[in-house]
């Protein structure tokens, strides 16, 4: 009688520990970021590791990716070639500084798409991605940001798809950090 009871109890404590939001929803969130990350033909950003998901229960979920804005070659500085000229730097940094908007376009079609993916998750809660960017140190990284936050709630998120926003209104669903 006692075994049977202690099997019992142990089934409710685990059941009560169960996520809302499955792993294998939180990975296949993880595996669309990577992809859209990786997918940049004509200028790619370089993914400098895996995006990482994680669900907070009673918030969210939280995504974040660390990427360099653009794909530098490890032989733009060698020993062969130890500095890069002025006109290099800044066409470098112009690059950059145009790509960030194009990030954060990204991230929201990502976040909608991560609305769609997470259907465990209450729809008061919200979604967060954040990107982490990479800059060496000879780069001039003035006005570019070091991290990108967005977030939304997913019901916002649901009805941004459901709707034919311009992008202007799309982007004002979203609450947005630049550090």
């Amino acid at each position: 009688m006692r075994p049977l009871l202690l099997a019992a109890l142990a089934s409710v404590c685990f059941a009560a520990v169960e996520s809302p939001v499955s792993l294998a929803s939180l990975k296949a969130v993880e595996a669309s970021i990577n992809d859209k990350v990786r997918s940049g033909v004509n200028d790619p950003y370089d993914l400098l590791g895996t995006a990482r998901g994680t669900y907070l229960e009673g918030y969210g979920a939280v995504f974040s990716v660390e990427m360099n804005l653009v794909l530098v070659s490890p032989l733009i500085s060698s020993p062969f070639k130890p500095a890069l000229a002025d006109a290099e730097l800044t066409a470098l940094h112009d690059r950059k500084i145009r790509k960030v908007e194009n990030l954060k376009d990204m991230m929201r079609g990502l976040m909608v798409g991560a609305g769609k993916t997470l259907t465990g998750m209450p729809n008061n809660e919200r979604v967060v991605m954040e990107a982490f960017l990479f800059n060496y140190r000879w780069e001039n990284s003035r006005d570019l940001p070091k991290r990108i936050v967005l977030t939304a709630s997913k019901q916002q998120l649901l009805d941004a798809s459901a709707k034919h926003l311009s992008g202007a209104e799309f982007a004002k669903l979203f609450d947005e950090l630049e550090f």
